[in-house]
C-alpha cells in the first residue's frame, strides 16, 4: 500500500526576502499608479510596493514606507533614530530590523554603515542612508535587455 498522504517536497521556491514583486505591465495594479508613463510621479509608497506589496504584505508596506520617508528627509539614520521613529510609530522593533531594513539595504534602497569609534565600546554605531543602487541595478537589468532586443532586430532587418 502507497503513502495515503505523501509529504510534498521541500520548495526550493524563490525566498521572500529576496523577491521583487513585479505585477502585469496590463493590469490595473499597474494602471493605478499611473502605468509605465515615466512622467507621472510614483512617490514612495508606489516604489515600495514592488519590494513589499500592499496587496500581500500590508503591514512590512507600512513601516517600510514610514521609515523611508524618515531617511529621505535627513542625511542619516542612527539607532538613537530608529528609536525614536520606532515608539513614535508603534511599530514592531523586531520587524524593522529583521525583516524590513534588511531587504531594503540588500535591493540597494538603503546604505549601511557603522560609525568609525577610537573607543573601545560597545561595537560600532550603525549608520542608515539612502542608496542608489537599486535604481542602477534595475536599470542595467532594462538596459541590457534593451541592447538585446535591439541587436536582435537590427539582426533580423539586415537578414
Amino acid at each position: 500500500m502507497g503513502n495515503p498522504k505523501p509529504k510534498p517536497p521541500a520548495s526550493g521556491g524563490l525566498p521572500a526576502s529576496e523577491s521583487l514583486w513585479l505585477p502585469p505591465h496590463y493590469g490595473g495594479e499597474l494602471r493605478k499608479k499611473g502605468g509605465l508613463d515615466k512622467t507621472v510621479y510614483w512617490d514612495v509608497e508606489e516604489v515600495v510596493d514592488f519590494i513589499f506589496p500592499r496587496r500581500y504584505q500590508p503591514t512590512y508596506h507600512a513601516v517600510a514606507c514610514d521609515f523611508l520617508a524618515l531617511v529621505l528627509e535627513r542625511d542619516y539614520v542612527m539607532k538613537k533614530d530608529i528609536k525614536d521613529f520606532l515608539k513614535a510609530k508603534n511599530y514592531s522593533k523586531s520587524t524593522l530590523e529583521n525583516k524590513i531594513i534588511p531587504k531594503l539595504v540588500r535591493f540597494g534602497l538603503l546604505k549601511r554603515e557603522r560609525e568609525i569609534t577610537s573607543g573601545l565600546g560597545k561595537g560600532r554605531a550603525l549608520i542608515l542612508s539612502e542608496s542608489l543602487t537599486f535604481s542602477n541595478y534595475l536599470e542595467r537589468i532594462g538596459f541590457a535587455w534593451n541592447m538585446l532586443v535591439s541587436t536582435s532586430r537590427k539582426k533580423k532587418v539586415k537578414g
